[in-house]
């Protein structure tokens, strides 16, 4: 069976070098001791991160996947607030990518990084790596200076996308220092604890949750009936939480043509990003429809021999498998 695979990140060692000059003098959340803590217990080594290609391929055949759809990982230049150097470091960035993906076509495919500081000349780079280096979307990570993208002021990378025909990966990130601290963070727990909770062990996956939530109200599904979505990690939470959601923000109060949960089922898709729940797979096809999963496995972040063999053991139809596997995304993506 094939498999394609969409939430799989690298980094660069050059574009690393080079943000480290425009990195903000004051990021509490980079230097806060428990974020040290998590990077040094869960972030990838260089060599599996910055591999696209031996390692990478190895890991892909063992695994039983044929294809992964590679985005920039943790440390985006998307990040970087100067709007010059962004747009020129995420351009670099999807350049490097475009090479490496070129020298295994058949096995790697591209989101973009956008340099969001400056959200026109976002959706200008997107154009270019779409129709000029080949690229399937766009990934963003997290927010931008604690602005969630649902703002007006980034309206044109989701009109290009719409325009493209090419999805949005919301992906989550680093969260704000005090939504960190006051939900997340508790002196008696450990700096690991402290760590994990507000990052990839809850907090930022709520956030993400909560970012496609904001998407919905901010009415840009009725303003670009053809955008898409992508929400890993199940949907972030959401899925679970559709019905709540239509009961209590219905269109009479949000000024919306249709509920959040019609918005959701048409232009989302969700991504399991190497949780392999047989109980999470099951309630996302009840609650979304085959048609709406893509299959990721968060590589390198996580390393799972396992990620082929979850899905082809299944207790799912094979016609199921064979939509969440690759059809789905292959039309998406127009693979």
């Amino acid at each position: 069976m094939k498999i394609i695979t969409i939430e799989e990140h690298f980094s660069s060692p050059k574009i690393s070098d080079k943000m480290k000059q425009f990195q903000p003098k004051s990021n509490d959340a980079e230097k806060n001791k428990d974020m040290q803590e998590l990077i040094k217990h869960f972030l990838p080594t260089n060599d599996d991160i910055e591999d696209v290609g031996v390692r990478r391929l190895k890991f892909m055949d063992e695994s039983g996947i044929d294809m992964q759809v590679i985005s920039y990982g943790g440390g985006s230049p998307q990040g970087i607030t100067d709007p010059k150097i962004a747009v020129e470091l995420c351009a670099e960035a999807n350049d490097e990518l475009a090479h490496l993906i070129k020298q295994n076509p058949t096995r790697f495919a591209g989101f973009a990084a956008l340099p969001v500081a400056d959200p026109v000349a976002a959706a200008a780079e997107l154009e270019r790596a779409v129709k000029s280096l080949g690229f399937k979307g766009a990934l963003l990570a997290g927010t931008f200076q604690g602005k969630f993208f649902d703002e007006t002021e980034f309206f044109p990378i989701f009109e290009k996308a719409a325009e493209l025909d090419v999805p949005v990966y919301l992906h989550p990130g680093i969260i704000e220092k005090g939504v960190a601290d006051h939900y997340f963070r508790n002196d008696n727990w450990s700096k690991l604890v402290n760590g994990v909770f507000p990052a990839a062990g809850f907090g930022w996956h709520m956030d993400s949750g909560i970012h496609v939530i904001r998407m919905i109200l901010s009415g840009v599904f009725d303003k670009l009936p053809n955008l898409k979505l992508i929400s890993g990690h199940w949907g972030e939470f959401v899925p679970a939480f559709l019905e709540r959601l239509d009961e209590t923000l219905y269109p009479e109060i949000t000024n919306l043509k249709r509920t959040i949960s019609e918005y959701y089922k048409e232009h989302v898709y969700i991504t399991p990003s190497g949780i392999f729940s047989e109980t999470q797979l099951q309630f996302a096809i009840a609650q979304m429809g085959a048609d709406h999963i893509i299959y990721s496995g968060d590589y390198p972040y996580l390393i799972k021999n396992e990620t082929g063999d979850f899905l082809k053991n299944a207790s799912i139809s094979e016609e199921d498998k064979a939509k969440i596997g690759h059809l789905n995304v292959e039309k998406l993506l127009n693979l």
